[in-house]
């Protein structure tokens, strides 16, 4: 998993605990992103979050974020996000996201408007790395915010042959 160490050190560099909800509790995309965001409302490093949400959740309206396997990564980037910013959601339940899809997973990035392949490369990356199944499973099993950490860092320490 060579090729994720660096973007999962990212994830676990911009996800903080305090970003982080294990029970979602949206059923449709939108409320999903408001609930998500919600956890960056005060966040430092995004300096108009009525912008950001709102231009976060048009760019979801027009294009859509789901990647597959249960998996959103909405992602946003601008001048009013001075660092970049992760939130992770998991929903047992599973959230509408339209077209028939369900999502599980939602990882909401901003980014700075700045540092471009570094921020296409760590969105292909999460979602690289959430498309194995066992990262995915644990992550829907966990209780708390400190356990999604955990299994991320795991994530970070396996040896590519054990990733499906």
């Amino acid at each position: 998993m060579r090729g994720n160490r660096s973007i999962v050190a990212n994830l676990l560099r911009y996800l903080k605990q305090d970003r982080i909800l294990v029970r979602m509790g949206a059923r449709k995309k939108v409320e999903a992103i408001r609930e998500l965001a919600g956890l960056l409302e005060d966040a430092p490093e995004i300096s108009a979050f009525r912008q950001f949400l709102s231009v976060m959740v048009q760019k979801e309206l027009r294009f859509g974020s789901g990647v597959g396997d249960g998996v959103a990564i909405p992602h946003y980037r601008d001048e009013t996000i001075e660092e970049p910013v992760i939130g992770l959601g998991v929903s047992r339940n599973g959230i509408e996201w339209g077209e028939g899809e369900r999502v599980s997973i939602v990882v909401l990035i901003g980014w700075p408007n700045k540092h471009d392949q570094a921020y296409l490369k760590t969105v292909a990356e999460i979602a690289r790395l959430l498309h194995e199944a066992p990262v995915r499973q644990a992550l829907l099993k966990a209780d708390s915010e400190i356990e999604v950490l955990e299994i991320l860092k795991e994530a970070l320490v396996k040896p590519e042959s054990v990733s499906c």
